[in-house]
């Protein structure tokens, strides 16, 4: 009986195709694995803050306080930086607080001016109203004004201690609807600005 040769061949090699779609798996792999922890961040961007946090914006001595009022206000990281600017968000409300540095070369009234200009530049349609004399609960003296933006409205508030060398800017904008008391909440925590250094 014959037996028939039996050939081996060696095994075929991926075909070039195929071999593509294997490196390219690998190669989405190790980048969603390197991007994680900025896919991580984006998400995690919100962070909540309690009721009656203090925020300290500046650094040393030219630092001012902000206090938290109402629970459920969450903190922008990738907005906030406490050396120049805090964004904090609850329910319809935004609110940001930002650190001006002056160096003694400027006051309230120029800073409402600056003010005007560099929101308008943020958005075109935002109009900021005429200022007048306002004094948080810790005894600081400031301007304050109406602010409006396309389907939001809300105040502007300038903050400046005695020596004028730094200031504190403040806007708050609600959407329509907004719950009275995120309202409020959101107008003490404008109005919660203390100077350390000035009560010392």
């Amino acid at each position: 009986m014959d037996t028939a040769a039996v050939t081996r061949r060696p095994p075929r090699r991926l075909a070039r195709p195929r071999r593509w779609a294997v490196l390219g798996v690998l190669f989405v792999m190790a980048a969603l694995t390197a991007g994680w922890p900025l896919i991580d961040r984006a998400v995690a961007d919100h962070e909540p803050v309690p009721a009656g946090a203090v925020l300290e914006l500046g650094q040393g001595d030219d630092a001012a306080l902000l206090r938290v009022t109402g629970a459920g206000w969450e903190l922008s990281r990738s907005r906030s930086d406490p050396g120049s600017s805090y964004a904090l968000s609850r329910d319809g409300v935004d609110l940001v607080a930002g650190y001006v540095d002056l160096s003694g070369s400027g006051d309230a009234g120029q800073l409402w001016t600056g003010l005007r200009k560099v929101l308008s530049v943020a958005d075109a349609a935002s109009r900021l109203g005429g200022p007048r004399p306002v004094t948080s609960a810790a005894g600081a003296s400031g301007l304050t004004g109406p602010l409006t933006r396309p389907g939001r409205t809300g105040t502007a508030t300038v903050w400046v201690p005695p020596d004028e060398d730094y200031a504190v800017e403040i806007t708050v904008l609600t959407e329509p609807g907004t719950a009275a008391g995120t309202v409020a909440d959101a107008a003490a925590v404008a109005r919660s600005v203390a100077f350390p250094r000035e009560a010392s």
